[in-house]
């Protein structure tokens, strides 16, 4: 009898341990569903662009402008522009906005006013939406990997208008500016490039400000890309200008970087000098992140303006 009962109970603790396995399996599973779920929705969310209104165009500074619409290169997306035409120049300059932001609102909403500045120094402008951005068609933003495209869209539409390769420089802010770092880098057509407060390695700038912008603990974020692959089909953390920024010597280039910058620390603009070290580098005191337009709008205008005249056209 006893012999028995203890086989009885024997397969009694064997059967409540394959429950208890199951279920802890069944519990891990639905576990790892519901953080790649998270993760699965976090990618689709956090990379949607915003859409600004517009708060000034280049009119309300003299300037006359024309919409003007072109594909990016590759035809995937249509973006929407504002053409400052000058038909006394042969230079053009595309200015390019940074996340959340559009060729209006940038400059805390005096993109315009400096776009005027320099189409009165004899600059033809073209001032652009990034993709997913102002009036410009749907899509979700890549850090400057698919953004790259605008701007190269933008240099195809100015080379049709007559302008010459080496005569179109470009200026982008934040992730305009890196954006602007992959086309020149790419594209030999671009004769000067001015990159403002860019980041060196998005990597370290997504750790920095993932709890923020996503509300969600840092457990979530490598998960998160890993997802982001599928949702964009790209690896976000590839966007590294630090690794493109030195290709495009000979090619002057103009870094600019606010040494209060909190949201891109002035260490991404001092690394980007450091790897480009043929470029100028200009960090401007007490300006914060796309600020330094707003410290001293003279001094920042003669300076672009400055060194746009002198490298263009060359």
């Amino acid at each position: 009898m006893e012999t028995t009962a203890s086989a009885a109970a024997h397969r009694r603790a064997g059967r409540l341990r394959r429950m208890a396995i199951s279920a802890t399996a069944t519990l891990i599973m639905l576990l790892v569903t519901i953080y790649l779920g998270i993760s699965t929705y976090a990618a689709s969310v956090v990379t949607l662009p915003q859409r600004d209104a517009i708060v000034s165009t280049p009119a309300d500074f003299g300037a006359r402008f024309d919409e003007v619409r072109f594909p990016a290169r590759g035809g995937d997306v249509e973006i929407a522009g504002w053409y400052l035409p000058q038909p006394e120049t042969s230079r053009a300059v595309i200015l390019v906005h940074g996340k959340d932001s559009s060729r209006s609102t940038e400059f805390q909403g005096r993109f315009s006013e400096f776009a005027a500045q320099l189409h009165k120094r004899g600059f033809a402008v073209v001032m652009i939406d990034l993709r997913g951005h102002g009036a410009s068609g749907d899509a979700r933003f890549s850090f400057g990997l698919a953004e790259r495209r605008d701007i190269l869209g933008a240099v195809d539409w100015l080379i049709t208008q007559g302008f010459r390769p080496g005569s179109i420089g470009v200026l982008g802010v934040s992730m305009g500016a890196a954006s602007a770092i992959g086309a020149t880098a790419e594209e030999p057509a671009i004769g000067a490039l001015v990159a403002d407060c860019s980041y060196a390695d998005i990597r370290p700038l997504m750790e920095r400000h993932w709890k923020t912008a996503s509300g969600l603990p840092d457990i979530f974020l490598p998960s998160t890309l890993f997802m982001g692959r599928f949702v964009l089909g790209m690896d976000l953390t590839t966007a590294q200008p630090v690794r493109e920024i030195d290709d495009i010597a000979p090619r002057p280039v103009l870094i600019i970087h606010g040494d209060a910058d909190a949201f891109t620390p002035v260490e991404h603009g001092r690394a980007l000098a450091a790897a480009a070290p043929e470029a100028e580098y200009w960090e401007v005191p007490g300006a914060g992140h796309a600020r330094s337009y707003e410290v001293d709008p003279q001094r920042y205008v003669e300076r672009v303006a400055g060194f746009f005249a002198q490298h263009l056209g060359r």
